[in-house]
């Protein structure tokens, strides 16, 4: 069942400063579970996001809303998801 879960689900990663992390996280919970927030192991500022493909959307202008108000950058995925 997980399998099947993250086949569906899409990721997004991002580049935020550490101090950024917190309030990316309170965002994405105020936002009912918009997006799955995961740092990636081996990174202190690296965010992956898990999200479903109906949200997908509302994450991309999410970001891009908060690429104005804070550094934010796009990077690549991992080639193994995270969870």
């Amino acid at each position: 069942m997980k399998d099947d879960l993250q086949r569906r689900m899409l990721l997004r990663s991002i580049r935020v400063e550490r101090k950024s992390i917190s309030y990316l996280r309170w965002l994405l919970e105020s936002h009912d579970g918009l997006a799955t927030p995961t740092t990636r192991e081996g990174t202190d500022d690296i965010v992956d996001l898990m999200v479903a493909p109906d949200m997908a959307l509302d994450l991309d202008d999410l970001l891009a809303a908060l690429a104005v108000e804070m550094p934010l950058e796009h990077v690549p995925c991992p080639s193994v998801p995270p969870l």
